[in-house]
């Protein structure tokens, strides 16, 4: 069940083009937000790296909130997190990625707030779709939209023209050029 909108973040999305013309595969936590990183080569393929991050729910498990032991699963939850209400990604071709050993990578920034990933409880709640949509809203293809706006999307500022979309279920960031 959505409890709020995802919208795109314009100062966001500047921090995370800082972080990724910087070169570094490292996760700069700060200011109540979160990131997802992914590197690939030969081009940025965004609708692989948010695939690659979907493909951890494999190893997420709803009973414990964890991920599986020796697992990674971190990605896919913070895209799920219901409770995120804002997102801005960058990207950068770097030649080498500090942290990695790989030359010739994008390097893939997404951050979220307020972030989520904790392990005490779930990143959404289970429930019929539309079942908490806010007031002003409609249920359409599963998923709630301002009754005036297009569906719950932001646009980026920058030439890479990221935007968002929603899948039903959950909250699941899709990153299109």
């Amino acid at each position: 069940m959505l409890s709020s909108f995802q919208t795109w973040d314009t100062g966001l999305e500047a921090d995370a083009q800082s972080h990724a013309e910087k070169c570094i595969w490292e996760d700069e936590e700060s200011g109540g937000h979160k990131e997802n990183l992914f590197a690939m080569a030969p081009t940025l393929d965004l609708k692989h790296a948010v695939a690659e991050w979907n493909g951890e729910r494999k190893f997420y498990s709803l009973l414990s909130f964890k991920c599986l032991p020796g697992q990674m699963c971190g990605n896919y939850k913070q895209m799920v997190w219901a409770d995120t209400e804002h997102i801005g990604c960058g990207a950068k071709l770097c030649e080498k990625i500090e942290g990695k050993e790989t030359e010739n990578m994008h390097l893939l920034v997404c951050k979220y707030f307020p972030w989520g990933n904790g392990s005490i409880r779930k990143p959404y709640e289970k429930g019929p779709p539309c079942s908490n949509c806010p007031k002003g809203t409609v249920c359409v293809n599963n998923l709630c939209e301002r009754e005036t706006d297009q569906p719950m999307t932001g646009a980026a500022s920058t030439c890479l023209g990221f935007s968002l979309f929603l899948l039903p279920s959950a909250i699941l960031v899709g990153l299109l050029l």
